[in-house]
């Protein structure tokens, strides 16, 4: 009877460790799988973070392309306007220094006119103070006969004007 103890213990660790092998086998399946799993979900998120810092780095140099086309816009602006304030200034001095000029002249011409009408009008005053001083003269020295020829000879002239 102890051959038979010892074969049915034989067999029952044979059939002991086919069993385990067999639960090893299927719970070494399932957790392969499972860890297959694991690490492919984790490939994909590695994969996605990767597209993500891909796409993050090249909205980075798009912003910093911009920034740079922003900037050199801003210089080409400002350089414009220095530019633009400059010819507006040189044009206003222009205009300023035009306008005093024809000021000048038409304070020259105001005065000239002045100078003009002043020296007309003593000229004015000059011959009517003569022709009253030349007609007492000659009012005081005339007699009767020598008025009728001077009214005579100014008749003939008026006459010849005619």
């Amino acid at each position: 009877m102890e051959n038979g103890i010892v074969l049915e213990s034989v067999w029952v660790a044979v059939g002991f460790v086919v069993f385990v092998g067999l639960a090893w086998r299927k719970v070494s399946t399932a957790l392969a799988s499972m860890l297959d799993e694991r690490s492919e979900k984790i490939a994909a998120e590695l994969k996605e973070a990767s597209s993500l810092r891909d796409e993050a780095l090249a909205e980075l140099q798009n912003y910093q392309r911009l920034h740079r086309e922003a900037a050199e816009e801003a210089k080409a602006i400002i350089k414009s306007a220095e530019a633009s304030a400059t010819r507006i200034r040189e044009t206003a001095e222009k205009n300023a220094l035009a306008a005093i000029k024809r000021r000048e002249q038409q304070a020259d011409a105001k005065i000239k006119a002045a100078e003009a009408s002043m020296v007309a009008e003593l000229r004015d005053r000059a011959a009517s103070l003569a022709i009253a001083t030349a007609t007492e003269i000659i009012s005081s020295k005339l007699d009767e006969k020598a008025s009728l020829a001077l009214v005579d000879k100014a008749a003939a002239e008026i006459e010849k004007l005619n």
